[in-house]
């Protein structure tokens, strides 16, 4: 990294508080099934060395965070659907994302025992000998862990499956099945939009697939 761009990075983090800079350490991640699964992980454990209030720090400016850990848990197979539509027919206006996080019952099922899974995990040696207090969540109930997820529940950043690709009968398809655009020449959508479903973890393997695959295809034209 340049000097310059380093120095803004490293000012973005400590005195804005965003930027590359900010970003948690993930060091150790696994693949669970929760008793809903069926023969395939449905949740990702992501372990952490920092609380998800952690945050950079510069003392005296900005106080130091309180010592903990974290582990994140993933839908890894969800049931619930977004969409993206067309805001008006202006190409300037951006389109509409309606993401639909948890709106089926079975995600909700699956993150709560995701979460039982994640406080036995460190409620086990050699983690328990770490563990001064479990900060959250605090009540194991249903309603508890349902509060917990809907005031800490965010995105792990994987957002697939936007453009349908079908064959030629398909009046539904964004692109072809060479992921060429319906009704243009030389433009092709090569990434996880074309995904017909998410993959079970981390989608960056599967993009480079594609990317590999068309670019046999287009030396091939």
């Amino acid at each position: 990294m340049r000097a310059d761009r380093m120095v803004k990075t490293l000012g973005d983090a400590y005195f804005r508080g965003k930027g590359l800079a900010t970003a948690l350490p993930v060091a150790d991640m696994a693949f669970v099934r929760t008793k809903h699964a069926a023969d395939l992980p449905d949740v990702q454990l992501l372990f952490m060395a920092a609380p998800m209030t952690a945050g950079p720090y510069l003392t005296p400016l900005r106080k130091p965070y309180v010592d903990g850990f974290t582990t994140r848990v993933a839908l890894l197979r969800p049931e619930s659907c977004g969409c993206v539509e067309l805001a008006s027919a202006d190409p300037a206006r951006f389109a509409v994302i309606r993401q639909n996080f948890l709106t089926r019952d079975k995600d909700w099922k699956v993150l709560r025992e995701g979460l039982r899974i994640s406080q036995r995990i460190g409620q086990l040696r050699p983690l328990a000998d770490f563990v001064d207090a479990q900060i959250a969540p605090i009540d194991d109930s249903d309603r508890g862990l349902d509060a917990h997820i809907r005031v800490s529940a965010i995105t792990v950043h994987h957002p697939a499956c936007t453009c349908r690709r079908g064959g030629d009968q398909d009046p539904g398809r964004v692109v072809d099945q060479e992921l060429c655009v319906t009704g243009t020449r030389g433009l092709r959508v090569i990434d996880a939009a074309v995904m017909p479903d998410l993959v079970g973890g981390n989608i960056n393997a599967a993009v480079i697939m594609i990317a590999e695959k068309v670019s046999d295809m287009i030396r091939r034209c």
